[in-house]
Order: structure tokens, then C-alpha cells, then sequence
């Protein structure tokens, strides 16, 4: 049988982490890189076309033999094969397998000029920070169900900084979460009509665990629900109020009755969730004495970290503040909520930067 191929989109710390990971699988797929510009692939080829981490016991270990394809003017191509060619090869091959680890604001765009090749039996695993990214694929590219590929959502959870294009950092060993998204016309309703082929589903969530660096897991989506919404909890504090006051992580101490407050509302938001009604487990897990043990530990281990929303706020560039703050919006409003203090975070952070 011929070898499984993944594409990866996305070569930030997570895509560079995730890429490097997928070679360590014993008889490990073809990994294709999908750069979206010509600048990016001149860097890979200044990298000697490797992929290179700095461990977190001080070994630099690349990994090679990974081909690419670039985007020019929204059409995919192939890199010459020799050094004494300059064409690139238009590809329109369908694309099986695709790990998606662009930040959340890009989800759409990014993917836009893959939809062709995207079929009812291709698997995209959305590994990203934030929640709500399915729900707008499925509204502006892939509307009706039956042509829709096969969702699987993740969580990462590792420490990756990105040192250059193509060399990233292990900072913290953790672990990424997998679980498959059951069909559905929008992230939360379940639509019966759709099918899956199992098997094409299946091989992203049985491969990557077997890469040891990756640490995957892969859950039932109830399990892998719960994960998200939890990572989500702690971002909707951290994110913004550290964005807002343009400070480390260690600032999130001076604020308590902010935390309680977006905590109440959170797990108030959680415990009224349709899709984890009737979960075992789900009530003492989001209540809000837990959320802020899982905060406050977060915290004590990460108080020198600088959050990514910082960073965009300080770039001018967008943040990922609607699918964090907004996500929590969004889900109160459907369940009848209250979401002041997600509302007006997100506001303030909008009011503050690129909206």
C-alpha cells in the first residue's frame, strides 16, 4: 500500500513542533509543508530543507525529507525537483490528510485555496487555539454537509517558540489532545444525514500518538470537549486582562475578583451546554472552586511567560480575542446566559487593536 501522506498548513511554533514530530512515527507518512508564499519556501531552502527543534535536554535534532508545495496567486505548486529547473508544477491532487495550525483570525483564508482538493473523505485536523473555527469553515467553505471532509479537533498543550522559520524551541513538555468531531451542519448540532469514512478519520487519530515528542492522546469528543473548554477557561482570563495591561503572566495575581467573576461565568456557560448534558463529571469539573485551582496552577508555572495576545496587541496585529472571549459570548447567548465579562473584555481588546 502506498505511504499515507499528511500536509501540514501552518509553519508557525505548533506547525514547525507538529511537522518535526510526525517524522519520529515508526514508518512515518510523507509529510508535505504547504508554504503560503514564495519568501517562506526560500527560507526552508536556506534551512537546507529541514526542520530543526531544540529539545528540552539542549539537543538540536532535524528531520529532512519532507516535500513542499507553494501557494502562488491562490493556486498550489510544486517546487522544482532539480536545481537546474525554475518551473513549478501547478497541483490540483486531493488532499487526504491536512493538519491546520494557523492562528484561529486565518482559519478561513488559509484553507480557501485548498477547498478544492478537499473532498467528503479528507480529514482536517484543526489544531489551534480557541474554539469556534469549525463553525466558520462550515459557513463559508464547506456549507453543505454531505460534501463537508472529516473533522478532528485538537489541543495542544506543549511549550514551542519559534526561533526562526523552520527551528523551533521545546520549552515545556506536555501533551496535544485528539478527539473526532462527530458530523454536524454546525460545531454543536448533530446531523444524522452525514457520513464518514472511518478509516480516513481514523489514521490521524492512531498515528500520532505513536511519536513520542508529540505525547498525543486521542478521547472521545465529549472528553476532548471538556479539555478545550478548560484551556479556553484559563485563556479568557490570561489573554486579554495581560493584553490589556501589556504585562507577563505574573500580573493575572493582582486581579482575583476579575478571575472569580469570569470564572462564575464561564462555568455558568459550561453546566448549561447541550452537547455535554448528562456528561459524568462535567459539573465538579467546571465548577468554579476547580477553574480556579486549574488557573491559579497555570499561573504559578507560567508567571515569566508573555501570552500570545500580547504579542499581536504590541504588533497591531489581530488577535484571536472572538474565539476566545467571543466563543464564550457566543455559547451564553445560546443557552441564556449572561456574558458581561467576556463581552467586555473582548471589547476592550478589540477597541485596543486591529479589529
Amino acid at each position: 500500500m502506498a505511504t499515507p501522506r499528511i500536509h501540514v498548513l501552518g509553519l508557525g511554533s505548533i506547525g514547525t513542533f507538529t511537522a518535526h514530530g510526525l517524522k519520529d512515527i515508526p514508518s512515518p507518512p510523507a509529510v508535505t509543508l504547504l508554504l503560503h508564499r514564495q519568501s517562506l519556501y526560500d527560507e526552508y531552502l536556506r534551512n537546507n530543507g529541514k526542520i530543526t527543534l531544540n529539545t528540552l535536554d539542549g539537543k538540536k535534532i532535524s528531520h529532512d525529507d519532507y516535500d513542499v508545495e507553494v501557494c502562488h496567486d491562490g493556486t498550489w505548486h510544486i517546487p522544482p525537483s532539480s536545481p537546474s529547473s525554475s518551473t513549478f508544477t501547478e497541483t490540483t491532487s486531493e488532499i487526504k490528510h491536512l493538519i491546520l495550525t494557523v492562528k484561529a483570525t486565518q482559519t478561513v483564508s488559509a484553507l480557501r485555496s485548498l477547498t478544492p482538493r478537499l473532498t467528503s473523505s479528507s480529514t482536517i485536523l484543526f489544531l489551534q487555539n480557541g474554539c469556534g473555527m469549525i463553525d466558520d469553515v462550515n459557513e463559508h467553505l464547506f456549507p453543505d454537509p454531505k460534501t463537508r471532509p472529516i473533522y478532528i479537533m485538537g489541543v495542544i498543550s506543549h511549550g514551542v517558540t519559534l526561533t526562526s522559520p523552520f527551528n523551533a524551541t521545546h520549552t515545556g513538555a506536555s501533551t496535544i489532545s485528539l478527539g473526532a468531531v462527530p458530523p454536524t451542519t454546525t460545531q454543536n448540532t448533530p446531523n444524522t444525514t452525514t457520513t464518514t469514512t472511518t478509516n480516513d478519520k481514523e489514521y490521524l487519530l492512531q498515528s500520532l500518538p505513536l511519536s513520542p515528542r508529540l505525547t498525543t492522546t486521542t478521547y472521545p469528543y465529549s472528553t476532548l470537549l471538556q479539555i478545550q473548554l478548560e484551556k479556553l477557561s484559563v485563556n479568557a482570563f490570561c489573554n486579554p486582562v495581560c493584553a490589556l495591561h501589556n504585562a507577563k503572566n505574573g500580573i493575572l495575581f493582582t486581579f482575583p475578583s476579575l478571575r472569580r467573576s469570569i470564572l462564575s461565568e464561564i462555568s455558568n456557560i459550561v453546566l448549561n451546554l447541550p452537547e455535554l448534558q448528562n456528561v459524568p463529571g462535567v459539573k465538579e469539573r467546571f465548577s468554579v472552586n476547580r477553574l480556579e485551582e486549574t488557573v491559579n496552577g497555570i499561573l504559578e508555572r507560567t508567571r515569566e511567560t508573555t501570552c500570545s495576545m500580547v504579542v499581536d496587541l504590541r504588533a497591531g496585529r489581530e488577535t484571536e480575542v472572538r474565539y476566545i472571549n467571543g466563543y464564550w459570548v457566543k455559547r451564553g447567548r445560546e443557552v441564556g446566559v449572561e456574558v458581561g465579562v467576556n463581552e467586555g473584555l473582548m471589547g476592550e481588546v478589540l477597541a485596543r487593536g486591529s479589529n
